[in-house]
């Protein structure tokens, strides 16, 4: 049959690959299709036409099932990722995994639940995180808990270094030192000087231990070498009232929370506690500029996972989570509230980590906050 097909035309312009009419596979004879139905016959004819209508179609259906299967659940299991937030809802830290929830679910193939557990300084998550199953499908997001838990939590059931890895960080967030309208300082020279004249007359507004709202007022303490009276609230949103009204000082926030009320001139931006400026509040001075170089804080977010996950998953999460990160709509919408993406990968994670633990470390032990009891 295939000679006969091949001697049946000698115009190698008609010559064309098609599959042999003896059997359904590769294309494997150069035959013309116009001699092919001469030689054929009607049945030869009809033959060609079911078999150039059927491979196409088991081309689409093979295609068809290797799309199929690569939008199939793909993350290491099918089942979902759990993201424990160590805070409590409506925060940053909260906020963030959010609005990041949804891309990463679309590239993993698995839903991704953003779970908030407020408690023990962050350490309920963490708990959580650290006694999972080590497979990449719960994962912790917090933030300087991280950093200041070793010092002020030691033992909290599980270990800090071994039982929770870094993956990823996320964002990081500008802080803002903000005084009342009636505060004379009008930077942080000023201020240092008035409290050193007055030992506790400048209070300042915290909220919770080990918060970068908290380390800040620390830094202000210790470097200007005052002593301010710490004024405790829940958060620092419940303080803004006291701030406007006179019956606090000072107060350390992200940029974004206090901004509008700068904006406003309900309050006085003394400050930005990072080594540049922000584009979104140009006018006001980084802390070095205002008279304290050594005020160098800002409000980060990370992603760790649980102690003994695989090298590769670690990886290949690091790798979908800066995906998501180097997004523009992701970009955006994070830098209208005046927050920065700022991805690390594992290994820089954890040397940050280190760094700042040492760091705060430092800090808490020369501050007015004990150790809490093992």
């Amino acid at each position: 049959m295939n000679v006969r097909l091949a001697e049946a035309c000698n115009q190698d312009t008609h010559y064309t690959r098609f599959p042999s009419v003896d059997k359904l596979g590769p294309p494997e004879t150069f035959a013309c299709r116009r001699c092919a139905a001469a030689v054929t016959g009607g049945a030869g004819a009809r033959k060609w036409a079911v078999i150039h209508r059927v491979v196409p179609l088991l081309l689409a259906i093979s295609l068809g099932a290797a799309q199929a299967a690569s939008d199939a659940p793909n993350w290491p299991a099918a089942k979902p990722v759990r993201i424990e937030v160590s805070a409590a809802a409506g925060g940053l830290i909260d906020l963030v995994p959010r609005r990041l929830s949804n891309d990463l679910s679309a590239s993993i193939g698995v839903p991704v639940i953003v779970e908030d557990r407020p408690g023990a300084g962050g350490n309920i998550a963490a708990g959580l995180v650290a006694r999972a199953e080590p497979d990449g499908h719960m994962l912790l997001v917090t933030g300087s808990n991280q950093a200041v838990n070793p010092t002020l939590l030691p033992n909290p059931g599980f270990d800090y270094e071994t039982d929770l890895v870094p993956v990823s960080m996320l964002v990081a967030s500008k802080l803002l030192l903000v005084a009342s309208p009636s505060f004379p300082a009008r930077n942080i020279t000023d201020l240092v000087e008035i409290a050193r004249q007055k030992p506790k007359s400048v209070s300042i507004a915290i909220s919770a231990i080990g918060t970068p709202n908290h380390l800040a007022a620390e830094m202000i303490a210790q470097f200007g070498d005052v002593d301010l009276t710490f004024v405790p609230y829940d958060s620092v949103a419940q303080a803004i009232p006291d701030l406007i009204a006179g019956r606090v000082n000072l107060t350390v926030a992200a940029l974004s929370s206090l901004l509008p009320h700068v904006r406003s001139g309900a309050l006085k931006g003394l400050a930005i506690t990072s080594p540049q400026r922000s584009p979104l509040a140009p006018e006001i001075p980084t802390a070095a500029e205002a008279g304290m170089p050594e005020l160098q804080i800002d409000g980060w977010i990370c992603v760790l996972t649980t102690g003994g996950t695989p090298a590769p998953i670690v990886e290949r999460l690091d790798r979908e989570i800066a995906k998501v990160l180097a997004l523009p709509q992701v970009h955006d919408a994070f830098a209208k509230q005046g927050v920065e993406t700022s991805h690390m990968n594992p290994n820089q994670l954890g040397a940050f980590l280190r760094a700042e633990a040492a760091r705060f470390s430092g800090l808490l032990n020369h501050s007015r906050v004990g150790r809490a009891s093992p």
